[in-house]
Protein backbone atom coordinates (compact mmCIF):
# COMPACT_ATOMS: atom_id res chain seq x y z
CA UNK A 1 0.00 0.00 0.00
CA UNK A 2 1.20 3.92 -1.13
CA UNK A 3 0.47 5.68 1.78
CA UNK A 4 1.83 9.06 -0.14
CA UNK A 5 -0.04 7.63 -3.12
CA UNK A 6 -3.68 7.38 -1.17
CA UNK A 7 -2.91 11.10 0.85
CA UNK A 8 -2.78 12.71 -2.62
CA UNK A 9 -5.84 11.08 -3.76
CA UNK A 10 -8.18 11.86 -0.86
CA UNK A 11 -9.76 15.00 -0.97
CA UNK A 12 -13.01 16.56 0.65
CA UNK A 13 -15.60 15.86 -1.24
CA UNK A 14 -19.37 14.30 -1.91
CA UNK A 15 -19.31 10.77 -2.07
CA UNK A 16 -21.47 9.36 -5.06
CA UNK A 17 -21.33 12.69 -7.10
CA UNK A 18 -21.79 10.96 -10.20
CA UNK A 19 -24.67 9.33 -9.43
CA UNK A 20 -26.88 12.42 -8.57
CA UNK A 21 -28.13 14.85 -11.46
CA UNK A 22 -25.62 17.62 -10.89
CA UNK A 23 -27.10 21.00 -11.17
CA UNK A 24 -25.85 24.80 -10.36
CA UNK A 25 -28.19 27.84 -9.29
CA UNK A 26 -27.48 31.29 -9.08
CA UNK A 27 -29.17 33.27 -6.17
CA UNK A 28 -29.70 37.04 -8.31
CA UNK A 29 -29.29 40.16 -6.48
CA UNK A 30 -30.24 43.47 -8.29
CA UNK A 31 -29.94 47.41 -6.73
CA UNK A 32 -33.08 49.14 -7.91
CA UNK A 33 -33.03 52.59 -6.03
CA UNK A 34 -30.28 51.40 -3.68
CA UNK A 35 -32.37 48.83 -2.25
CA UNK A 36 -31.15 45.05 -3.76
CA UNK A 37 -33.36 42.44 -4.21
CA UNK A 38 -33.74 38.67 -5.40
CA UNK A 39 -34.38 37.98 -8.55
CA UNK A 40 -36.55 35.10 -8.76
CA UNK A 41 -38.75 33.32 -12.14
CA UNK A 42 -41.78 31.83 -12.39
CA UNK A 43 -40.95 28.79 -14.34
CA UNK A 44 -42.76 28.23 -17.36
CA UNK A 45 -45.94 25.72 -17.68
CA UNK A 46 -44.49 23.21 -20.16
CA UNK A 47 -41.12 22.55 -18.50
CA UNK A 48 -40.32 20.36 -14.95
CA UNK A 49 -41.71 21.86 -12.11
CA UNK A 50 -43.80 24.36 -14.19
CA UNK A 51 -45.50 27.16 -12.40
CA UNK A 52 -43.09 27.23 -9.47
CA UNK A 53 -40.73 30.08 -8.08
CA UNK A 54 -37.04 29.35 -8.61
CA UNK A 55 -33.81 30.71 -9.59
CA UNK A 56 -32.04 30.83 -12.67
CA UNK A 57 -29.80 27.40 -12.81
CA UNK A 58 -29.93 24.34 -14.69
CA UNK A 59 -27.84 20.93 -15.10
CA UNK A 60 -24.09 20.53 -15.21
CA UNK A 61 -22.87 20.01 -18.82
CA UNK A 62 -19.78 18.86 -20.34
CA UNK A 63 -18.49 22.16 -21.88
CA UNK A 64 -18.86 23.96 -18.47
CA UNK A 65 -15.84 24.14 -16.54
CA UNK A 66 -17.06 24.26 -13.74
CA UNK A 67 -20.16 24.54 -11.36
CA UNK A 68 -20.18 28.44 -11.42
CA UNK A 69 -19.83 28.17 -15.44
CA UNK A 70 -23.23 26.10 -15.12
CA UNK A 71 -24.89 28.88 -12.87
CA UNK A 72 -24.20 31.59 -15.37
CA UNK A 73 -24.62 29.78 -18.67
CA UNK A 74 -28.20 29.33 -17.33
CA UNK A 75 -28.73 32.75 -16.02
CA UNK A 76 -27.79 33.80 -19.20
CA UNK A 77 -29.94 31.61 -21.42
CA UNK A 78 -33.10 32.25 -18.70
CA UNK A 79 -32.09 36.00 -17.91
CA UNK A 80 -31.27 37.13 -21.24
CA UNK A 81 -28.77 38.68 -20.20
CA UNK A 82 -24.36 38.97 -21.07
CA UNK A 83 -21.68 37.16 -18.67
CA UNK A 84 -20.39 40.36 -18.20
CA UNK A 85 -23.50 41.69 -16.34
CA UNK A 86 -23.27 39.36 -13.79
CA UNK A 87 -20.19 39.78 -10.79
CA UNK A 88 -20.70 36.26 -8.56
CA UNK A 89 -19.85 37.04 -4.86
CA UNK A 90 -19.45 33.92 -3.87
CA UNK A 91 -20.33 30.55 -3.54
CA UNK A 92 -22.87 30.08 -0.66
CA UNK A 93 -22.73 25.75 -0.31
CA UNK A 94 -23.98 22.47 -1.38
CA UNK A 95 -28.03 21.64 -1.02
CA UNK A 96 -28.32 17.39 -1.12
CA UNK A 97 -32.26 16.56 -2.51
CA UNK A 98 -32.98 13.54 -1.50
CA UNK A 99 -34.78 13.00 -5.11
CA UNK A 100 -31.04 12.31 -6.35
CA UNK A 101 -30.04 15.74 -7.66
CA UNK A 102 -26.95 17.96 -6.22
CA UNK A 103 -27.32 21.87 -6.44
CA UNK A 104 -24.43 23.99 -5.97
CA UNK A 105 -25.52 27.17 -5.12
CA UNK A 106 -23.65 30.87 -6.02
CA UNK A 107 -24.63 34.40 -5.04
CA UNK A 108 -24.06 37.08 -7.41
CA UNK A 109 -25.01 40.54 -8.52
CA UNK A 110 -27.30 41.33 -11.68
CA UNK A 111 -24.98 44.51 -12.80
CA UNK A 112 -27.48 45.84 -15.80
CA UNK A 113 -31.26 47.02 -15.10
CA UNK A 114 -34.31 45.22 -14.94
CA UNK A 115 -35.52 46.50 -18.07
CA UNK A 116 -32.74 45.09 -19.84
CA UNK A 117 -33.76 41.79 -18.61
CA UNK A 118 -34.76 39.83 -22.26
CA UNK A 119 -36.63 36.45 -20.53
CA UNK A 120 -36.64 33.29 -22.49
CA UNK A 121 -40.17 32.84 -22.43
CA UNK A 122 -39.73 28.69 -23.02
CA UNK A 123 -38.50 28.57 -19.44
CA UNK A 124 -39.32 31.39 -17.85
CA UNK A 125 -43.02 32.59 -17.38
CA UNK A 126 -42.48 35.91 -15.45
CA UNK A 127 -40.10 37.28 -12.88
CA UNK A 128 -40.43 38.70 -9.54
CA UNK A 129 -38.41 41.67 -7.75
CA UNK A 130 -38.54 40.61 -4.43
CA UNK A 131 -36.66 43.16 -1.80
CA UNK A 132 -34.09 41.52 0.47
CA UNK A 133 -35.29 43.11 3.36
CA UNK A 134 -38.52 41.44 2.83
CA UNK A 135 -37.56 38.00 3.87
CA UNK A 136 -35.67 39.43 6.29
CA UNK A 137 -38.78 40.92 7.90
CA UNK A 138 -41.02 37.96 6.87
CA UNK A 139 -39.41 34.46 8.26
CA UNK A 140 -40.53 31.82 6.43
CA UNK A 141 -43.46 28.75 7.71
CA UNK A 142 -42.13 25.92 8.73
CA UNK A 143 -43.85 22.80 7.57
CA UNK A 144 -43.33 18.82 7.62
CA UNK A 145 -42.80 15.70 5.45
CA UNK A 146 -41.65 13.00 5.10
CA UNK A 147 -40.13 11.25 1.81
CA UNK A 148 -41.39 7.96 1.10
CA UNK A 149 -38.55 5.79 -0.68
CA UNK A 150 -40.23 2.84 -3.43
CA UNK A 151 -38.25 -0.10 -4.61
CA UNK A 152 -38.68 0.23 -7.98
CA UNK A 153 -38.03 2.87 -10.57
CA UNK A 154 -39.02 4.03 -14.23
CA UNK A 155 -36.82 3.00 -16.98
CA UNK A 156 -38.23 3.98 -20.48
CA UNK A 157 -41.73 3.99 -19.44
CA UNK A 158 -41.34 0.42 -17.58
CA UNK A 159 -41.07 -0.14 -13.67
CA UNK A 160 -37.94 -1.52 -12.67
CA UNK A 161 -38.67 -3.91 -9.26
CA UNK A 162 -35.63 -3.35 -6.38
CA UNK A 163 -34.55 -6.74 -6.35
CA UNK A 164 -34.46 -6.64 -2.31
CA UNK A 165 -36.00 -10.35 -2.20
CA UNK A 166 -33.03 -11.87 -4.10
CA UNK A 167 -30.25 -10.00 -2.21
CA UNK A 168 -32.37 -11.23 1.22
CA UNK A 169 -32.35 -7.84 1.86
CA UNK A 170 -34.80 -6.89 5.10
CA UNK A 171 -38.34 -7.41 5.12
CA UNK A 172 -39.14 -3.69 4.97
CA UNK A 173 -37.42 -3.16 1.99
CA UNK A 174 -40.08 -5.07 -0.08
CA UNK A 175 -42.65 -2.03 0.26
CA UNK A 176 -42.33 1.43 0.05
CA UNK A 177 -40.94 2.57 3.66
CA UNK A 178 -40.69 5.81 5.05
CA UNK A 179 -37.06 8.27 5.32
CA UNK A 180 -36.94 11.19 7.42
CA UNK A 181 -38.74 13.66 8.35
CA UNK A 182 -37.79 16.96 7.04
CA UNK A 183 -38.35 20.93 7.30
CA UNK A 184 -39.73 22.56 4.70
CA UNK A 185 -39.47 26.53 4.93
CA UNK A 186 -42.19 28.34 2.80
CA UNK A 187 -42.40 32.14 1.88
CA UNK A 188 -45.43 33.63 0.71
CA UNK A 189 -45.30 36.88 -1.55
CA UNK A 190 -48.17 38.56 -3.25
CA UNK A 191 -49.99 35.58 -4.03
CA UNK A 192 -47.02 33.18 -4.87
CA UNK A 193 -45.34 30.79 -3.08
CA UNK A 194 -41.29 30.04 -2.79
CA UNK A 195 -41.03 26.89 -0.95
CA UNK A 196 -38.15 23.69 -1.44
CA UNK A 197 -34.68 24.57 -2.79
CA UNK A 198 -35.58 28.27 -3.19
CA UNK A 199 -36.32 28.86 0.18
CA UNK A 200 -34.05 26.79 1.59
CA UNK A 201 -31.21 29.40 -0.48
CA UNK A 202 -32.92 32.43 1.05
CA UNK A 203 -33.60 31.16 4.40
CA UNK A 204 -29.66 30.60 3.95
CA UNK A 205 -28.64 33.83 2.65
CA UNK A 206 -30.74 35.74 4.97
CA UNK A 207 -29.46 34.22 8.21
CA UNK A 208 -26.28 33.33 6.94
CA UNK A 209 -24.41 36.61 5.36
CA UNK A 210 -27.28 39.71 5.51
Amino acid sequence: MDREKIRKKLNDGIIGRKKFFNSAVLASIIEIDGEYNFILEKRSKNIRQGGEISFPGGGWEKTDKNFEDTAVRETVEELGIFPENIEILGKLGTLIIPAGVLIEAYVGEILCKVENLNINIEEVDEILIVPIDYFRNNPPKLEKITVQMHPFCEVNGKRVEFPAKYYNLPEKYHKPWNGREREVYIYEYQGEVIWGITADIIYEIINKII
